[in-house]
């Protein structure tokens, strides 16, 4: 996968950044390395990410947890479609506007019908702005 895997995910990313629907709050995400169901993107937090405290906004952080580990499944050798099942974030720290956040996912498990990632996002200091997991059924068709 290796090489193949990260192409593949920076054209999922590419496809989102000229698009109207919500994944447009994305669009300045970068994918740094992908492959064998991880991942690891940067992102700048921008005025538009924040919320009424000037921090990034918790929606935003569920969705890079729900969208970074969608990705990680999809440079699994299964590389199954999925829908969510569950989604779960800690809010540890704040991430405030000119910041680069890292966010990495690994997928935990992958089975026939279920799977399972981490993701992580930290600030540019190094702390843990927030942890997830994500669960999500596999459908049969691949990406």
């Amino acid at each position: 996968l290796g090489m193949a895997s990260l192409q593949a995910v920076r054209q999922i990313v590419k496809s989102m950044k000229h698009t109207p629907i919500f994944e447009k709050c994305l669009q300045h995400i970068h994918v740094v390395s992908a492959g064998d169901g991880k991942i690891k993107c940067t992102m700048p937090v921008m005025e538009e990410h924040l919320n009424m405290n000037k921090t990034m906004h918790g929606g935003l952080t569920a969705t890079l947890v729900d969208s970074v580990s969608s990705w990680a499944f999809a440079t699994t050798k299964e590389a199954k479609f999925g829908v969510s099942i569950d989604i779960n974030v800690t809010y540890l720290t704040a991430a405030k506007q000119g910041e680069t956040i890292t966010i990495t996912s690994e997928v935990l498990k992958q089975g026939r019908t279920i799977g399972f990632a981490n993701v992580d996002i930290h600030n540019e200091a190094g702390n843990l702005v927030a942890t997830g997991r994500h669960t999500k059924f596999m459908a049969s068709a691949a990406y």
